[in-house]
């Protein structure tokens, strides 16, 4: 069987269709990854032949800019507002369509070589992510079927559709046209890596597919396995409750090293196996450092303030911060023995923290990010900040201990958002609980087998 398998862009986009394209290669099945230019790098690293379509699309955040602002969105976007869209104002459609042009934009650069290349190769299934429209209008050129992967997002959101259950967005209908397709085409089906007490329910058609973080070469995890391991003297240990710090007392001023121990770990198997995270001895050592916190800020610009004010201060305070640059790619190493992580909420941030069972606070600039981390917080794994002007600064979930008064700032409330994650158990019990629930669901393998049935 053929699967050509197509996206818009690297990083988050990419990177859920890598561990069932390398499945189907095991499997014995031809792959093709189409791609812009700028991934077929990406693609030829994790060992798939990639075809160039399109011209090389514009980065969303050009290096060199400034950190991105923590704007509010307009109005209060509700916790589940992808199922009540008559729920939100003209002003947040207008973010949502804005949302929909950029994609439609992509689709329409990369439909000419996609479709030209689709028609020669003949493909038996086309696999596009579910933001690159293109794969569609492939898909429906040739009559095969077309499967949509997800990234992580809490809920199928059709952007594609005129206020998201309406009919196909006149330039989405457009483009099909243009190809001799019809315009009402809908993906087959939607594969799904959200655990299913986070996602929220949907008409769609939907498979469950074990979230697989993005392979990484042993170059590369090995250095960051050496960055992760110079924060604690026991590189991979998962700390019990918060005790003592680093600065030489605990945040309610005991002195540090009087009370708790922490248990090493290493990651004791790869990443979405049974044994990912666990401890492969058991032995418990004493350990006085301060807990580890990694703060995985997607933006190539780097950390807006406030949160470069709180990485400042809560080092202050004795926690050790370990800083990456991007949410998607090498989290799955860097978080193993971290006490939480700061994000924004993308899908591959938010399930490889889950993968790991690591309590995470999120800071959510856009409308999806904050659905995910709505679900998350609901799930009782995470707390959540709101950036003033875009919604209640309320963290959803169980209230933490009430802070000392003082005035109510954003490095306030970040800090302790961030505190209530480290010293409270709940956190870190839900955050296994939720973890077992992915290591249950069936992998990439279990879907290979599952479509290559249906296809015939």
């Amino acid at each position: 069987m053929r699967v050509l398998f197509t996206t818009r862009s690297a990083g988050g986009r990419l990177a859920p269709l890598l561990p069932l394209a390398r499945s189907f290669v095991a499997a014995g099945h031809g792959v093709r990854v189409a791609v812009p230019p700028g991934c077929a790098e990406a693609v030829a690293r994790a060992g798939l032949l990639a075809v160039l379509v399109g011209p090389q699309l514009a980065a969303v955040s050009p290096r060199g800019a400034a950190p991105m602002a923590l704007p509010g969105l307009p109005g209060v976007w509700p916790d589940n507002w992808p199922l009540h869209p008559a729920s939100l104002t003209g002003a947040q459609h207008a973010v949502l369509r804005a949302t929909a042009a950029a994609r439609l934009r992509a689709a329409e650069a990369m439909a000419p070589d996609l479709v030209a290349f689709a028609r020669c190769w003949e493909p038996d299934l086309v696999v596009h992510d579910a933001s690159s429209y293109a794969g569609i209008v492939a898909a429906a050129v040739l009559g095969a079927p077309a499967v949509s992967q997800l990234s992580g997002s809490a809920a199928i959101i059709r952007l594609d559709r005129h206020r998201l259950d309406g009919p196909p967005l006149p330039g989405f209908a457009r483009l099909l046209e243009r190809y001799g397709a019809d315009p009402a085409t809908e993906p087959d089906l939607w594969l799904d890596p959200c655990p299913p007490s986070m996602a929220l329910p949907s008409a769609e058609r939907r498979l469950r597919v074990r979230f697989v973080p993005p392979p990484l070469d042993p170059a590369t995890a090995a250095r960051l396995r050496h960055m992760a391991g110079r924060y604690d003297r026991h590189p991979g240990t998962r700390p019990g409750p918060l005790r003592g710090t680093a600065s030489g007392a605990s945040r309610d001023g005991s002195p540090a090293g009087t009370r708790g121990d922490a248990r090493p770990r290493d990651p004791g198997g790869p990443p979405g196996s049974a044994a990912y995270g666990r401890a492969s001895d058991g032995v418990v050592r004493r350990a006085f450092a301060g807990p580890r916190v990694c703060v995985a800020w997607d933006d190539p610009a780097g950390l807006p303030e406030p949160v470069r004010s709180v990485v400042r201060q809560v080092e202050a305070r004795g926690i050790r911060i370990i800083r990456t640059g991007s949410a998607a790619g090498p989290l799955h190493v860097l978080l193993p023995g971290c006490r939480a992580v700061l994000h924004q909420g993308s899908g591959g941030a938010a399930l490889t923290a889950a993968l790991t069972g690591v309590p995470q606070l999120i800071v959510p600039p856009r409308p999806e990010q904050r659905l995910n981390a709505a679900q998350l917080a609901r799930v009782g794994v995470a707390r959540v900040w709101i950036p003033p002007g875009g919604g209640p600064r309320r963290p959803p979930g169980p209230p933490g201990p009430a802070p000392a008064a003082r005035p109510a700032t954003a490095e306030t409330h970040l800090i302790d958002n961030l505190f209530a994650l480290v010293e409270q158990p709940r956190y870190a019990a839900a955050a296994e609980r939720l973890r077992g629930e992915m290591l249950a669901m069936p992998g990439p393998d279990d879907a290979v087998a599952r479509l290559a049935s249906a296809v015939g």
